[in-house]
C-alpha cells in the first residue's frame, strides 16, 4: 500500500482553518466582510467569553436562497469570482470561498438566512465540518450566523489564545477598522451583553472618526486630500505632536479593504522628516483608491496585506499627499500667530541656573584649595555626587569619590517611580493628589477594554476614575509623584504599551507598575535644570534596587579614576 493518501475533506478544512481562523477576532473579520459584500448597511456582532463560547453576526444584507446557503459551506465555493481574470478587477472582500468551511470545521455553526423577496428563510447547522440539518424556517431578511464552542474539536488551538479581555480587544479592533473603512454602514458590538461599540450609519467620515478614535485625534489631525487620474488618497494624519509609541494607530484602507502595508507606512513617516521625534510613529487614517488591476489582494491567506504593481509610484504619491497635508496644517496653525522677538539663549532661566551653580561649585573648590592645598577624596565623598552637568539632555554627569559617573535620567526616574508605586500598592496607602480640572480620557473600544481591566490596579497606586457614557473615562486624581500636566500623554502611551502585549510572562499588576513608571518617567532628550537634577539624584539615593531600571537596564555607568589614568597612559 502506498504512503501517499488523499486527505478527507473534514481534515482539509481543519488545516485550512489554521490559515483563516487564528482567534475569535479572525472569525468576526471573515463574517463581517461577508456581510459587507452582501450589501448590508447595519451589522451587529455579539460575543460571549471572548468569542470562545459564542460569536453571533447579524446583517440586513440581501441574504441567500436555500441552494446557496448549502453551497456557502463548500470549500472553494464563492459567488465573487468565476475565472482567474476576475482577480484583476476584484472589489469584494471575501472571495476564496474558504471562510465558512474553515470556521464550520472547528466549531458548531448555525446560519439563518432569507432573501427579501422570499416567503421563508433557511437554517443550516454544521458541527465540526459535518452538516447536521438543513430546514426551512421563518426569519427576517438578511443573514444571521452563530458560531459556538470555537476549537471544541481542536483543543490544542485554545492554548494559544490570550485572556478573555485580550480577545475582546482584538475583536473590538476588527469592528473599529471596519467601521472606519465604511462610515455608511452602522455597527454594533457587544461582549457578554455589554455594548462596546455602537455607531449608526453616517456618510460623514468625521463623525465616525470622532466616535471610534476619539476627540484628541479628531482635533489634532490634518486632512489628507490628494488625487491624480490614477489614484485618490484621502483621510487624516496626526499633526507632528500627535505621535504614538507603536504602529497601532495606523489605519490603512485600500479600496475599502483593511490592510497593513510597510511601504505606505514608510511613505507617511518620511513625509514628516525632521518633524517626527525619534522612536515615535505617526498616527494616520489613510484611504487609497486605485484601479483594482493595480493591486494584488491575493498575497495573504487572511487578506491582511496587498502587493502594488507600481510600488514606487504609490510611495511617491502617498508621501506627497501626507507632506502637503502637514504643510497646510502648519500654515494654518501659524497664520494668526503674532511675530515673536528672538530671545538671547544665555538669558534663559535654565542656563542662568547652570551658570550660577557652576560658579558656586567652583568657588567652593577654590576655597578648599586655598585652605588646605587640595580637595581630598574623603572630603569629596562628604560632598558626594557633585553634578557636573547634563549631556545630550539625557544623561547626568556627576563627580564622586570613585570617578565620573553617568546617570541615565530616564532609567533612574523609572526606578524611583516604580518603587514608589510598588510600596503604595503593597501597603494600601495612597499618596493621591486631586486634579483641579478632571482629565477626560476618550478611548477607542479596544483601549477601553484595557483600561477597564487595569482600573483596580491603577486605583491601587493612587488614581481615581469615574466612567461616563460610552468609552469615556474621567480621571479625578493621580499619584502625587506624577506631573499633572503630563497625564494625558502618559495615559496614551500607557494604553499603547498595554495593547502591544509586551512582557507576555509578566503578572498583570507587575506589568502595570512597570509600564506606568516607564511612561511617567522623564524622557531621553528632556532638559532638566540644576534643581531638577539634584532632586532626581537625591531621590535615587534613597531608592531600593537603584542600580537598574525595572526592566533590568543599568542606571549608572562609572568611569573610574583608575580607568582614566590607564586611558591617558599614566599607569
Amino acid at each position: 500500500m502506498g504512503l501517499i493518501k488523499i486527505l478527507p475533506d473534514t481534515l482539509i478544512s481543519q488545516i485550512a482553518a489554521g490559515e483563516v481562523v487564528e482567534r475569535p477576532a479572525s472569525v468576526v473579520k471573515e463574517l463581517v466582510e461577508n456581510s459587507l459584500d452582501a450589501g448590508a448597511d447595519f451589522i451587529s456582532v455579539e460575543i460571549e467569553q471572548g468569542g470562545m463560547k459564542l460569536i453571533c453576526v447579524r446583517d440586513n444584507g440581501f441574504g441567500m436562497s436555500r441552494e446557496d446557503s448549502d453551497m456557502a459551506f463548500a470549500r472553494h465555493a464563492t459567488s465573487k469570482i468565476a475565472a482567474l481574470d476576475d482577480l484583476n478587477t476584484l472589489r469584494s472582500f471575501g472571495f476564496r470561498g474558504e471562510a465558512l468551511a474553515a470556521i464550520a470545521s472547528v466549531a458548531i455553526v448555525k446560519m439563518k438566512t432569507r432573501q427579501s423577496e422570499a416567503q421563508a428563510g433557511t437554517e443550516i447547522v454544521y458541527r465540526g465540518g459535518i452538516k447536521e440539518s438543513h430546514t426551512t424556517i421563518g426569519c427576517p431578511p438578511g443573514t444571521e450566523i452563530f458560531v459556538e464552542n470555537l476549537f471544541f474539536n481542536t483543543p490544542a488551538r485554545k492554548k494559544f489564545l490570550k485572556m478573555e479581555s485580550t480577545e475582546v480587544g482584538h475583536t473590538a479592533a476588527v469592528i473599529s477598522h471596519a467601521a472606519l473603512a465604511h462610515p455608511t454602514v452602522g455597527f454594533e458590538f457587544k461582549s457578554n451583553g455589554k455594548s462596546i461599540i455602537s455607531v449608526p450609519p453616517d456618510s460623514q467620515i468625521e463623525a465616525r472618526l470622532l466616535a471610534i478614535l476619539g476627540r484628541d485625534f479628531f482635533e489634532q489631525s490634518a486632512r489628507v486630500s490628494f488625487s491624480t487620474p490614477s489614484i485618490k488618497i484621502h483621510g487624516f494624519i496626526g499633526q507632528p505632536g500627535m505621535t504614538a509609541a507603536s504602529r497601532r494607530h495606523q489605519y490603512l484602507f485600500i479600496n475599502g479593504r483593511d490592510v497593513a502595508d510597510p511601504l505606505v507606512a514608510r511613505a507617511v513617516l518620511d513625509a514628516y522628516g525632521s518633524r517626527m521625534p525619534g522612536r515615535q510613529y505617526p498616527m494616520f487614517l489613510i484611504n487609497i483608491e486605485v484601479d483594482p488591476a493595480e493591486v494584488d489582494v491575493n498575497v495573504h491567506p487572511r487578506k491582511l496585506s496587498v502587493k502594488f504593481f507600481e510600488p514606487n509610484r504609490i510611495y511617491r504619491d502617498v508621501r506627497q499627499a501626507a507632506s502637503q497635508a502637514l504643510d497646510e496644517y502648519q500654515k494654518n496653525i501659524f497664520a494668526n500667530v503674532p511675530q515673536m522677538k528672538s530671545q538671547n539663549f544665555t538669558g534663559s532661566k535654565m542656563v542662568q541656573e547652570a551658570i550660577s551653580f557652576s560658579q558656586e561649585f567652583a568657588g567652593q573648590v577654590s576655597e578648599k584649595k586655598k585652605r588646605d592645598g587640595g580637595l581630598a577624596s574623603d572630603e569629596l565623598s562628604q560632598n558626594s555626587m557633585q553634578i557636573l552637568g547634563q549631556i545630550a539632555n539625557s544623561y547626568i554627569l556627576i563627580h564622586d569619590e570613585e570617578g565620573i559617573a553617568i546617570i541615565d535620567q530616564h532609567a533612574a526616574h523609572e526606578r524611583i517611580l516604580y518603587e514608589k508605586f510598588k510600596a503604595r500598592t503593597q501597603s494600601g496607602a495612597k499618596n493621591t493628589q486631586p486634579l483641579l480640572v478632571p482629565l477626560n480620557i476618550e478611548c477607542s473600544a479596544q483601549e477601553a477594554t484595557v483600561l477597564e481591566k487595569t482600573l483596580t490596579h491603577l486605583e491601587g497606586i493612587g488614581f481615581e476614575f469615574d466612567k461616563w457614557s460610552g468609552n469615556t473615562f474621567v480621571c479625578r486624581a493621580c499619584p502625587a509623584a506624577l506631573k499633572k500636566e503630563n497625564l494625558a500623554k502618559i495615559f496614551r502611551e500607557f494604553l499603547d504599551e498595554m495593547l502591544s502585549e509586551k512582557e507576555h510572562g509578566a503578572v498583570l499588576p507587575e506589568k502595570i507598575l512597570k509600564t506606568m513608571a516607564c511612561k511617567a518617567a522623564v524622557k531621553f532628550g528632556m532638559p532638566l535644570n540644576i534643581q531638577e537634577q539634584r532632586e532626581l539624584l537625591a531621590e535615587l539615593k534613597h531608592t531600593p534596587n537603584s542600580s537598574t531600571c525595572p526592566h533590568g537596564r543599568p542606571v549608572r555607568v562609572l568611569l573610574t579614576f583608575d580607568e582614566l589614568e590607564r586611558r591617558f597612559y599614566r599607569k
